[in-house]
């Protein structure tokens, strides 16, 4: 699940807010929304030439969705025709 949901629902935990935020966003939203962050910070690790953190990221990739992986592989290619 998304850390941003997460946080946002704990931070808020005791208030109608926490409650309100939990029950509007479902777990494939959130789901989407971690693989989008991990795409991103994919493309920022790339750009700067951190292969490192680019392995960290595959390696929570696999651990989530192995699919998930071959999309980090084929990241800058040019999609086929």
């Amino acid at each position: 699940m998304s850390p941003s949901v997460l946080s946002d629902a704990d931070l808020a935990a005791t208030t109608a807010l926490g409650a309100r935020r939990r029950a509007a966003v479902s777990v494939a939203e959130a789901h989407d929304e971690h693989v989008a962050e991990l795409l991103t910070d994919f493309a920022v690790a790339r750009a700067a030439g951190r292969f490192d953190v680019m392995q960290l990221i595959r390696d929570h990739a696999a651990a989530i969705d192995p699919g998930l992986v071959a999309e980090l592989d084929g990241f800058d290619y040019l999609a086929a025709a």
